[in-house]
């Protein structure tokens, strides 16, 4: 099951989900490669600290995603895709911008976890379509 969240509502939705997120970059195999990391809002963006292999990744493909667990089983992820910029400060650490582009909260549609075993049990939608 998802449900949308606007951009405009995302601040308010990270607060209530913390402010540590997966960050999904994908290597040059397009490979997924998954950090932990410390997320701040300032205005629309998302800023947070990335490591050497996900700053080059997300230089060279800037469509990442950001995964927020649930909370407690059965609760919502929150997901959010978007866009990101890499830069890198005088000590030659890295920080990424987050522009998001579209965000969902999403749970498996079936509560059971034999019935997640067994099939996929879900209604997601792609991040990536509109």
């Amino acid at each position: 099951m998802s449900i949308p969240v606007e951009i405009d509502d995302l601040e308010k939705t990270i607060d209530r989900y913390g402010a540590v997120a997966y960050l999904v970059t994908t290597n040059d195999d397009y490979h997924p490669h998954i950090t932990h990391v410390a997320v701040s809002v300032q205005s629309k963006e998302l800023i947070c600290k990335v490591g050497r292999k996900t700053s080059l990744n997300a230089s060279v493909r800037p469509s990442v995603a950001m995964l927020w667990p649930p909370e407690k089983p059965n609760d919502y992820s929150l997901i959010v895709d978007g866009s990101m910029q890499v830069t890198e400060a005088p000590d030659g650490s890295f920080e990424g911008t987050f522009l998001p582009l579209s965000a969902i909260l999403h749970r498996p549609a079936s509560t059971s976890v034999d019935d997640l075993v067994d099939e996929c049990a879900s209604d997601c939608l792609s991040i990536l379509e509109k």
